[in-house]
């Protein structure tokens, strides 16, 4: 796939710049050393219960997009390569791009975020190999992100598999036509319309995907399936099992970044760190966390694993699960996780706090001696108590989701 070239043009939501709105910053130093200067540019997606306009998170004040969601508490989903979003509401699922490339010999070219004309109508939406996928009356739709730079972009469908899914089906391998789809009772492996293997899988409800390994959260369990291919064949094999996990496993919400799966158990403090080594499926969660989880994301540069828990507490792991830094945001201890949202991005988080009227950036401060942790950058004021749904535009590596 096409990457981005070093021209981007950003919408920046540069963090120093938060202290205008009246919010107060906790940084711990004022120290303007290179080394601890903060450059982070990217934009913040959001969408509100009582409304449908999108907006531009900055400053703790919304700029509203030119056009809206097809209705209020819209959810955001943010693509593989962190620069569209889709907007799922009332089944219709419009696209946001939030990331521009320079187009050289071209005097004028969209810089701001907007809402593309092109839409979907479905009831779910999924980001899987490098594609979106929209299910509608039972059929799964994918669209490249590369193709939503067209007018009229292109799309594929499961329509030839004659199957009524339950679940957006999972992009596996798009040079051979490799896709998971989901029936309701069964996770079914195709290649173009053969059908390659079967796996006990009721009401999905949440994945997670990496190269070689696909986790879905079932009624049976958390259902693992690892995906072999034959360089010289290029037949691919599927190899299955149900991990063990902590408390309720089919209630586990699953995010992705890199080699790293990771899910949690909403209001309680169970999670799982999932990883493939050498074929192997690895399990872990050595961190014991004194709260429950509200919400569990990966950094999408080093799969940091970023938290935030009853009580308002910040939480890094890395990708063992081993504590980077530990954090209590001092206007959110009375929230509840009902209060919160959280987006992830590159060495950063951002938490929105609606019952505090606060948000939060924390990321990585570098030191001269070279050491980095995680401290809370700012926080700010918010003008607004119903963010529903938060995204970051920002570069990531395409390696990640090119199949």
């Amino acid at each position: 796939m096409k990457k981005y070239n070093q021209n981007l043009l950003w919408i920046s939501i540069t963090a120093l710049a938060l202290t205008a709105c009246g919010g107060s910053s906790s940084s711990s130093s004022d120290d303007t050393s290179e080394a601890d200067e903060h450059d982070h540019e990217f934009s913040i997606l959001v969408a509100q219960n009582n409304t449908s306009t999108l907006s531009l998170l900055e400053e703790g004040e919304l700029e509203a997009l030119d056009d809206a969601a097809a209705g209020n508490g819209a959810t955001l989903v943010l693509g593989e390569t962190g620069a569209y979003a889709a907007v799922l509401a009332n089944n219709t699922i419009n696209f946001v791009h939030g990331l521009h490339e320079e187009e050289e010999h071209e005097e004028e070219h969209e810089e701001e975020a907007h809402v593309l004309d092109f839409d979907l109508t479905g009831s779910q939406v999924i980001t899987t190999g490098g594609h979106f996928a929209v299910l509608d009356a039972g059929t799964t739709t994918f669209i490249e992100y590369d193709e939503l730079e067209n007018d009229m972009p292109a799309t594929e469908n499961t329509d030839a598999l004659s199957l009524i899914e339950t679940y957006p089906a999972l992009m596996i391998d798009e040079a051979h036509g490799v896709v998971m789809v989901f029936d309701g009772t069964d996770a079914k492996v195709f290649e173009d319309t053969t059908e390659e293997a079967s796996f006990a899988c009721a009401n999905p409800s949440s994945h997670g995907q990496v190269d070689e390994l696909v986790v879905v959260t079932c009624d049976e369990g958390a259902l693992a399936v690892v995906i072999e291919e034959n360089e010289s064949t290029e037949e691919h094999t599927f190899t299955n099992s149900i991990l063990t996990l902590d408390g309720t496993d089919a209630d586990y919400i699953w995010s992705a970044q890199g080699h790293v799966i990771v899910g949690f158990e909403p209001s309680t403090s169970n999670y799982a760190i999932i990883e493939l080594d050498d074929e192997t499926i690895t399990v872990s969660n050595s961190f014991e966390f004194s709260e429950n989880i509200c919400d569990m994301q990966l950094d999408s540069d080093e799969q940091d694993i970023l938290a935030i828990t009853l009580g308002g507490t910040f939480v890094a792991l890395d990708h063992e699960g081993i504590e980077l830094q530990s954090i209590e945001l001092d206007y959110s201890v009375a929230s509840t996780c009902d209060d919160f949202t959280m987006a992830a991005a590159d060495k950063t988080a951002i938490v929105v706090d609606n019952n505090a009227q606060k948000g939060y950036e924390l990321d990585i401060e570098e030191s001269e001696s070279g050491s980095a942790t995680y401290h809370l950058h700012e926080d700010f004021d918010l003008a607004v108590s119903d963010i529903a749904s938060m995204v970051v535009f920002h570069e990531k590596d395409e390696s990640e989701h090119e199949h």
